[in-house]
């Protein structure tokens, strides 16, 4: 790229995706500050994002206790409500999300035929769902250390 007076104009720059993931499932309860819990958090640290310049928004929900929630409906409701107030983000779901039907006593489905299908039960739609390929051929993992680690789950043993 060249540099003239107006090269930094953003008019003048080429496209830039930035993605963003503020509801990381890796950190846990009391591990920081900002975690969103409540749905009105989760929105506005989708408006953060976007105000910092995300275009694309990876989404997890929280439940009030800080696990990650398995719920349908929470995440139904988000993508509902992130459509209102942050329109133009792509809005990104996990495929390997967990799902549980709701109602006492309900254990989660992880990662099977039938969970994985639940994903098309989402309403609103996510315009994208990530998905897993070959990590074995890169685990970022085996070269954190334990400084990297420390405040999440991964460094919690009894956790992961």
């Amino acid at each position: 790229m060249h540099f003239h007076d107006d090269s930094l104009f953003p008019e003048n720059q080429e496209k830039l995706v930035i993605q963003a993931a503020p509801y990381g499932p890796e950190w846990l309860p009391g591990d920081a500050d900002d975690l969103p819990l409540t749905m009105d958090e989760h929105v506005q640290a989708a408006v953060d994002c976007y105000n910092a310049g995300a275009t694309v928004l990876h989404i997890h929900v929280r439940e009030l206790d800080g696990k990650g929630s398995k719920r349908l409906s929470m995440f139904n409701e988000l993508i509902g409500r992130l459509r209102e107030t942050v329109p133009d983000m792509v809005l990104q779901i996990g495929g390997s999300i967990s799902f549980a039907p709701e109602g006492e006593g309900a254990d989660a489905k992880w990662l099977d035929f039938d969970s994985r299908h639940m994903l098309a039960d989402l309403d609103p739609k996510p315009d994208q769902v990530t998905i897993a390929i070959n990590t074995s051929q890169m685990n970022i993992v085996e070269i954190m250390t334990d400084d990297d680690l420390e405040g999440t789950s991964i460094g919690k043993p009894d956790y992961y």
